[in-house]
């Protein structure tokens, strides 16, 4: 059983998602390879997990011949889980609207970091077309946000990240959004925001084949590493236990 790792030109890992998938994959037993360019890797062996940033995983699924998986985001089955209106747009709609505030982020994965948008000026510093397609919400003002990591329908580890340390996550309302999200990967994230009255909404939904860390153990993230990746290829889940 093999992994690549991605790591920068002088063999240091990018950052501790990266060391923290070696540890794991290393005390699981696997032959760890490290690689700079996904394209580098001539070895097209589809159960060789891949390990590395949202632009090298895609470009190792584009050179095995997989599909590449559609950004996740707000799926429809969890609508009722957001609290809060959203919507597809694009920054020139946006700014036409006049109706502020609404939160926006790009379509495109990690092309800007979405922001709250109250006034004119807040759009200062986007460097990018404006008909940019990008999802748009209503603002809630969250107080914590917690990220919880979903293995094969199950809460694999939950992860405060931000905001008020001691507000209380609502499990009831992950298990049951879970429980909904019928069309759900091996491996997501439910990242969950508190509002001011102690209420649980969802804030977004991630995929799980490049996901932060975020603290989580290292065994615990190579086997939420493995559930996607032999999903996304199509084989078999060695660390399904």
């Amino acid at each position: 059983m093999k992994t690549y790792i991605q790591t920068n030109e002088s063999g240091t890992f990018y950052n501790i998602n990266d060391y923290t998938a070696y540890v794991g994959f290393d005390a699981l037993g696997y032959e760890i390879e490290k690689y700079v360019d996904a394209d580098s890797i001539t070895n097209l062996d589809k159960e060789s997990i891949f390990v590395g940033g949202i632009g090298s995983i895609r470009k190792r699924l584009k050179k095995l011949n997989l599909e590449i998986p559609e950004e996740i985001e707000y799926p429809n089955e969890l609508t009722s889980f957001l609290g809060r209106k959203v919507w597809q747009s694009t920054l020139q709609e946006v700014m036409n609207k006049n109706e502020f505030p609404v939160f926006v982020k790009p379509l495109q994965t990690k092309l800007f970091t979405g922001k709250i948008i109250s006034e004119f000026k807040d759009f200062i510093g986007l460097k990018f077309d404006s008909t940019v397609p990008v999802w748009c919400s209503g603002v809630i003002d969250f107080e914590t946000e917690w990220r919880c990591f979903i293995r094969y329908g199950e809460i694999l580890d939950v992860r405060y990240y931000k905001g008020k340390w001691d507000n209380k996550i609502d499990l009831n309302m992950v298990s049951d959004a879970i429980s909904a999200y019928k069309s759900q990967p091996n491996s997501f994230s439910l990242d969950i925001g508190i509002d001011s009255n102690g209420k649980c909404h969802l804030v977004e939904v991630n995929d799980g084949h490049s996901l932060g860390t975020y603290g989580i153990g290292p065994i615990t993230y190579a086997k939420f590493l493995s559930a996607r990746w032999s999903e996304m290829t199509k084989t078999e889940d060695y660390l399904k236990f």
